[in-house]
This record gives structure tokens, C-alpha cells and sequence, in this order.
């Protein structure tokens, strides 16, 4: 692998998904704003649900933006062609497609998980023993994005893709409705301690192994592969 090709490729697709990024990121800081003035002005369960749409809508929709353009779209575009013409491999296409994709949404996700936890938390909106829950229904974003990533850059394809979408969020949902019913959650989800048990920590310790494995299995398909143009 030529390591110097790599950092070439990022910047490449940084300089042309940077205006998406910052259109994004005012995206993120208006719903923050909208959030701040709801608080205390509408009932707390419709707060709770909207506040919800409004902090993770944009993280959600800019990293299923830009891996659609920086690896889907690129395909669809025959852009990819041009790209796999140069001496690159396809572990090193792969490594760029991560190191562009994953930082910047993981940079997303830790700012909406900080004003979620604020909000849930800071403000009292939540008692403290719910903290274990929002933390996997967090976490659970994050691991049904590596997964639809993932999905994305074995397939490259926009059918693929769009179904993995759906699938995966759908999927987060069910088990998380199966989880909140869990005696070992739900009899402390209304305390006011934080209550991490084997269940709990069992859970969160699952989806950060299926985080890791969806990345690493990625990468060594990926570099199996001797040509996908």
C-alpha cells in the first residue's frame, strides 16, 4: 500500500464535500438554537420528540449525504474509474472513503450527543436513570451508520444503500423498543441513580463490538478485492 496516495484522496473528497459540511453544520447549530427556544415553552413530551428530530435529523442526514456522494454517487458517476486508473488500491480507496466519511460524522454525533445529554440531563428533562438508555439509543445511531457505511462501500450501490438505510434504522428501532421493556432497564429507567447493570453494560459493550467488526470485516473484503470498477 502507498501511503502516500491516501491523504491525496481525502483531502480530495474534503475539498469537494466542504460546502456540504458547512451547510450541515449551520443546519445543526440552527436546530440547536430552535431547541434552546422551545425548551419550557411547549409540554415536555412534545419537547422531548421534537428536540429529538431536531438534533439528530441533521448528523443522520449529513452522514447518509456525504457517503452517498463520496462513495455511491462516485460510482453511479463513473468518477471511480478515473480513480482506480491512478496506482491506487483498493484498500487504499477503501482507508480514504473511512478517513473522510467516519471522522466527520463521529465529529457530529459527539456535538448531538453533548446537547442531547444537556438537555435530557443538564436541564432535567430526564431523571438520571435513564441516562443508560438515551446512551444506547445514542450509541445506536452511531452503530446503524457504521453498518449502512459499511454497506455502502461493499456494494456500492444506490439501491443497496437506500435499502440498508431503511433497514438498519428500522432495525435500531425495534431492538430498542425490545430493550426498554427489559426488566433490568426498565425497572430503573425512571430513577434517579444511573444504574449501570450487566444488562446495561452488556448492551452498550454489543454495539461497540458490532461497530468495530462491521469496520474491520469493511476493510478485509475490501482487500480481497483485486478490482470493483
Amino acid at each position: 500500500m502507498n501511503p502516500s496516495i491516501v491523504p491525496h484522496l481525502v483531502k480530495k473528497d474534503f475539498l469537494i464535500l466542504r460546502k456540504t459540511i458547512i451547510g450541515f453544520c449551520l443546519v445543526s447549530l440552527t436546530a440547536i438554537v430552535i431547541t434552546s427556544l422551545l425548551f419550557e415553552r411547549i409540554p415536555n413530551w412534545a419537547f422531548v420528540n421534537l428536540a429529538f428530530m431536531l438534533l439528530i435529523a441533521p448528523a443522520a442526514a449529513c452522514g447518509i449525504v456525504l457517503l452517498m456522494r463520496s462513495i455511491v454517487m462516485e460510482k453511479v458517476k463513473s468518477t471511480q474509474s478515473f480513480i482506480m486508473s491512478l496506482p491506487v488500491t483498493v484498500k487504499e480507496f477503501t482507508l480514504a472513503k473511512v478517513l473522510v466519511n467516519l471522522p466527520i460524522f463521529t465529529a457530529f454525533w459527539v456535538a448531538t450527543s453533548s446537547v442531547t445529554f444537556y438537555f435530557a440531563f443538564g436541564l432535567g428533562i430526564f431523571p438520571y436513570g435513564a441516562i443508560p438508555f438515551v446512551s444506547m439509543i445514542l450509541l445506536g445511531v452511531f452503530v446503524a451508520y457504521i453498518c449502512i457505511l459499511s454497506t455502502s462501500l461493499l456494494f456500492q450501490s444506490h439501491g443497496i444503500t437506500i435499502l440498508s438505510i431503511l433497514i438498519f434504522e428500522l432495525g435500531t428501532s425495534a431492538y430498542l423498543w425490545v430493550v426498554v421493556y427489559l426488566d433490568p432497564i426498565a425497572n430503573y429507567i425512571y430513577g434517579q441513580t444511573s444504574v449501570w447493570n450487566s444488562t446495561a453494560i452488556g448492551i452498550i459493550t454489543t454495539q461497540v463490538l458490532i461497530a468495530i467488526f462491521m469496520l474491520l470485516m469493511t476493510m478485509y473484503v475490501q482487500n480481497k478485492k483485486r478490482d470493483f470498477i
